[in-house]
């Protein structure tokens, strides 16, 4: 039997491979929490890299993104982590307070914890595609959420869609640990680089 690995099914087959190695790698990278940024920032930068170019080699690209990109994104992932923190103590305080203060303070704090899930949400992604100060990543990474707000709602829809079916599937949370996040990267980053177009500085 002659094996053509040209033909499209090998093609995918070696794709999903790379996707399912980088995937892994991403997960483990992730384990310390407190490189979770750094990780998003290497997974992006090289999905991004494998949009420009699919020659990009996934792993080799992802380690040099990780290495380079490790510093800032750690800062980033701390004041996050320490926002998250504040967020989540004050909801659960307010939420224990039977008063009338908490009817004006809960809404707020909702509001505040989805602004900064917003920007958590670009801030990684724009740090992986640009080369701008830090200042000015956090600065779009704040307004860029509200700026392409179409998008925005298209990756939270994206998210939503694929942590519901592995809630009601069990089979697929393994497969979401394998090769799913990666794979939801790549499909997210179509969004992001979208929403990227108009935003330059």
């Amino acid at each position: 039997m002659h094996f053509n690995i040209e033909s499209p099914v090998w093609k995918f087959m070696g794709t999903l491979a790379k996707f399912t190695g980088l995937n892994l790698l991403f997960v483990l990278t992730c384990i310390p929490v407190i490189t979770i940024g750094s990780a998003r920032t290497a997974l992006y930068a090289t999905i991004f890299n494998y949009q420009d170019n699919d020659a990009t080699p996934l792993f080799r690209t992802y380690w040099n993104r990780l290495k380079s990109e490790f510093r800032l994104s750690l800062v980033s992932t701390l004041i996050f982590l320490g926002l998250y923190a504040i967020l989540i103590f004050n909801l659960v305080f307010w939420l224990r307070i039977k008063s009338g203060a908490s009817a004006i303070v809960l809404p707020l704090l909702v509001i505040m914890t989805v602004i900064v899930s917003f920007t958590f949400e670009y801030h990684f992604p724009l740090l992986a595609r640009f080369q701008n100060t830090y200042r000015q990543t956090w600065k779009n990474s704040l307004m860029l959420p509200w700026m392409r707000f179409g998008n925005t709602l298209l990756l939270l829809v994206i998210d939503v869609a694929v942590f519901s079916l592995a809630y009601f599937l069990p089979l697929l949370r393994a497969l979401l640990v394998i090769v799913g996040i990666a794979w939801t990267a790549y499909l997210k980053s179509f969004v992001f680089l979208r929403a990227f177009s108009v935003n330059r500085s």
